[in-house]
């Protein structure tokens, strides 16, 4: 499998956790310094993240990708791509969204994420 390919199912595999409630799994793919830029310009941290994914305050129901890319820069992954969020019982956001991955310790792990709405 390319790199490119790898990152594409990694990014897949998050949306996928995030609507099954694998909280463990996408904490364990995000970097401790991950940045998160929301679409209403706010920025969070992993735990602070992972906290409102884990109380439920925040729950992602559906993530249907619609197209993505991928960049390889050396040890750093640059994906962008568009997805439709289904979060919180029914509000549907669509979405750009750009994920940088670092490889650490032989592991991809995501660095920053920044989302802005729509396409």
């Amino acid at each position: 499998m390319s790199t490119e390919a790898e990152i594409l199912q990694l990014s897949l595999d998050k949306f996928r956790w995030k609507t099954e409630g694998k909280i463990d799994l996408v904490a364990d793919l995000f970097d401790d310094d991950l940045v998160f830029i929301h679409i209403t310009g706010y920025q969070t941290t992993k735990i602070e993240w992972i906290g409102q994914l884990r109380s439920g305050s925040f729950v992602y129901n559906r993530i249907h990708q619609r197209e993505a890319t991928v960049k390889i820069y050396g040890d750093t992954a640059v994906l962008v791509g568009k997805a439709d969020f289904t979060v919180n019982g029914g509000s549907l956001y669509k979405l750009i969204y750009t994920e940088v991955y670092t490889q650490k310790n032989n592991r991809w792990k995501l660095v920053n994420l920044h989302t802005t709405s729509t396409y």
